[in-house]
């Protein structure tokens, strides 16, 4: 692919390192998804609602209404039939084997009670990571990699000097005075920001490409400093995140444009990122404590790259580095020289203690385990890659080893949406066949009526003789498809009725004579034990033929 590069635009092609999450606000809801064989798999309420029986409705119904314990009743309701509503996703998310035996064993059971008995329930409520609301599918917002963007070069501007006297008077408007200094614009005067003329469009997979996968991961902390010895472990952060893998390259494609005046140009913003970012990252791979934690497979392939394909690239501004989302780190998202984070300490009479410094005392990572003792990634990591042509075989290596990293768990990826796009096919052309069956169906109704209305119609029009030989003819119908083949004894009802109305249309116009004969010979050997030979002559039917 030949990377577009002009002075006022740049596509970029962005590969994760790490696994990322962007928060959007939105989540997995427990009553949208049922989590079975390892795979979270996403329902749709309307193909829900069409699986769901009648009786189902109205026991769903009631669960939902019920005042003893819904929550619990319903997340049985969906756990039990996990198996059966998997078949129906249309899309599905890899989760952590612990999460998958979590959500079996817990699921719409109580967690604790409280002293009047009240229930507590785990709400399986899982963030998603930034994704868009018509397929589904991941992106990368623009905002947030504009933000790392920013940062990173407030940090290049400040080169590591501390607040000036007036911005240390003013604590609670230090940052943005800050930033107002290092950009040299007046406060309110937003539209002299010199990043108003730099902006960045949401970056998307490639038209025609494979979606990106997902995964739901451990978001865990782990404190940097050895433990002492007669420490008792703290309790860590373990929550789930829905996560974009690393080591996806070039998974998603944007565009970085630079207004007429812009300030801040390509080369500087490479240097400015990778000069702020580039150490963090270093600085992770070969933490004293926490680096063997690390999936040491991925911590390789990392320094590798940095010492050699992904250095190079680096060194001539062919791209740069960003770390993006949800637990990124203080570090990450804060100035050097000015940095202050806000440290928790142990709570002194109810009171909880804290202080402020330079450096932060915890990480967090993803993990695929619930004790995250090994086999831990950072989060948020990108390379952002506006390669040109001379450079071109750097970039590619670049990608191949990613690549390589991430293959089973893209292959797998790959082999599942073909599984979804079968069911897909299958579910369409079932729809289809129950869409005709329905139309043929309400067609036939619909002829049925006319019918009725129409034979209704005639029968208005017609003499009460004529009526009353349509009336012999549907009853002797009517008893026919009772019967089902079989036949009456003579002389019993309808051999009666055919007698009667033998008998009285005597009397009549020659036409409906006619009609009583044909209807008699038509219907009676049908309904009544007969010889049609014997009847004919028994109630006369020549005479009621005669003119």
């Amino acid at each position: 692919m030949t990377t577009q590069v002009r002075n006022d635009r740049r596509t970029l092609a962005i590969s994760t390192l790490s696994p990322l999450h962007i928060g959007c606000g939105d989540v997995y809801e427990p009553s949208g998804f049922v989590i079975h064989a390892g795979l979270l798999h996403v329902l749709e309420p309307a193909d829900l609602s069409l699986a769901l029986s009648d009786a189902e409705h109205k026991r769903l119904a009631a669960l939902a209404e019920q005042q003893h314990e819904p929550v619990g009743a319903i997340q049985r309701f969906f756990r039990d039939s996990a198996a059966r509503f998997a078949d129906l996703s249309r899309q599905q998310v890899v989760v952590a084997e612990a999460l998958a035996r979590e959500y079996a064993e817990k699921a719409g059971r109580p967690t604790q009670r409280d002293p009047s008995g009240e229930a507590t329930y785990n709400s399986f409520q899982l963030a998603r990571t930034a994704f868009r609301p018509v397929d589904g599918t991941p992106y990368l917002p623009g905002s947030s990699l504009k933000g790392s963007i920013r940062t990173a070069w407030l940090n290049h501007l400040n080169a590591d000097l501390p607040l000036n006297s007036a911005e240390k008077a003013d604590k609670r408007r230090a940052s943005q005075n800050l930033e107002q200094r290092l950009l040299k614009y007046a406060a309110g005067k937003f539209e002299n920001d010199p990043f108003r003329k730099l902006a960045l469009a949401d970056a998307h997979p490639a038209e025609e490409s494979t979606p990106p996968p997902t995964r739901v991961l451990y978001a865990i902390s782990k404190k940097k400093r050895p433990p002492r010895a007669d420490e008792r472990p703290s309790p860590e952060l373990k929550v789930f995140l829905e996560t974009i893998p690393e080591a996806l390259p070039a998974a998603f494609l944007g565009e970085m444009r630079f207004a007429p005046g812009a300030t801040i140009l390509w080369d500087a913003l490479c240097d400015a990122c990778n000069g702020f970012y580039r150490p963090q990252l270093e600085e992770e791979l070969d933490h004293p404590v926490l680096s063997q934690r690390l999936d040491q497979q991925w911590r390789q392939m990392i320094s590798h790259l940095l010492g050699e394909e992904l250095g190079d690239l680096i060194k001539a501004r062919q791209g740069f580095l960003l770390r993006v989302g949800r637990h990124s780190g203080a570090e990450s998202v804060t100035l050097g020289g000015v940095r202050s984070i806000k440290i928790l300490g142990a709570r002194v009479d109810g009171k909880q203690q804290f202080d402020f410094r330079a450096n932060s005392t915890e990480k967090r990572y993803a993990s695929l385990t619930r004790a995250g003792d090994h086999g831990l990634l950072p989060f948020g990591w990108l390379w952002v890659d506006a390669c040109d042509a001379p450079h071109r075989h750097l970039s590619d290596a670049v990608r191949q080893r990613l690549a390589a990293h991430s293959r089973p768990l893209r292959e797998a990826h790959q082999e599942r949406l073909l599984l979804l796009e079968e069911k897909a096919e299958r579910r369409a052309a079932a729809a289809a066949v129950l869409a005709s069956r329905k139309r043929t169906e309400e067609a036939a109704a619909r002829a049925e009526v006319e019918a009725r209305q129409a034979h209704a119609r005639a029968l208005a029009e017609m003499s009460p003789n004529r009526r009353r030989v349509e009336e012999f003819i549907a009853d002797f119908a009517a008893r026919a498809e009772q019967l089902r083949g079989n036949k009456e004894n003579a002389n019993a009802v309808c051999h009666n009725a055919a007698r009667t109305l033998a008998r009285d249309a005597v009397a009549w116009t020659h036409e409906e004579r006619m009609a009583v004969a044909d209807a008699i010979e038509q219907w009676l050997p049908k309904v009544v034990k007969v010889e049609l030979k014997d009847e004919r002559k028994k109630l006369k039917l020549s005479a009621l033929r005669a003119p």
